[in-house]
Order: structure tokens, then C-alpha cells, then sequence
């Protein structure tokens, strides 16, 4: 995937580097920039997930995002349940 697609696809779904990040678990919004400007490339799931993204029409693509975003509070809730023990 292009540095190039890559952004277009983030824009297009109305997501910052920011947010884009914390959906795909990855700190900060510099790895998102490094996959923008092509500095870095993304692995082969991200690649994944941001081509599914962008194929689905934009009603569908929010109802993932949203339901990525579930998930992964659950997750981050389960984690420092289990490091709080």
C-alpha cells in the first residue's frame, strides 16, 4: 500500500494520525505519520485492515471502526485488570 493510499484512507474516514493509531494499537501518531510519508511500512495486518476500510461503503466502514474501538477498550480494561492483580 502506497504512503499515499495509505492517507487517503485515513481522511477519508475522518480519523486523525491520533485516533487512527490508538484503533490499530500502535503509540502515538508518529507511526502513522512514518507510514504517510513513507518512512516506514506498514506490516502486512495493518495493510490489511486499512484496505477493508476503505473498500467498505462509509456506513459500514464507522460501524468497524466503532466496533474495533469496543473491542480494544475491553481488551486495554482486561490488561490492567490482570496487572492491577
Amino acid at each position: 500500500m502506497s504512503p499515499d493510499k495509505f492517507k487517503s484512507i485515513r481522511e477519508k474516514l475522518g480519523l486523525t494520525q491520533e485516533e487512527l493509531s490508538e484503533l490499530l494499537g500502535l503509540s502515538g501518531r508518529k507511526p502513522i505519520s512514518h507510514f504517510e510519508t513513507g518512512f516506514r511500512k506498514p506490516s502486512p495486518l495493518i495493510q490489511a485492515i486499512m484496505s477493508l476500510l476503505g473498500s467498505l461503503p462509509e456506513r459500514k466502514a464507522v460501524e468497524l471502526i466503532e466496533l474495533l474501538s469496543e473491542h480494544l477498550k475491553k481488551v486495554k480494561r482486561q490488561e490492567k485488570a490482570k496487572s492491577d492483580e
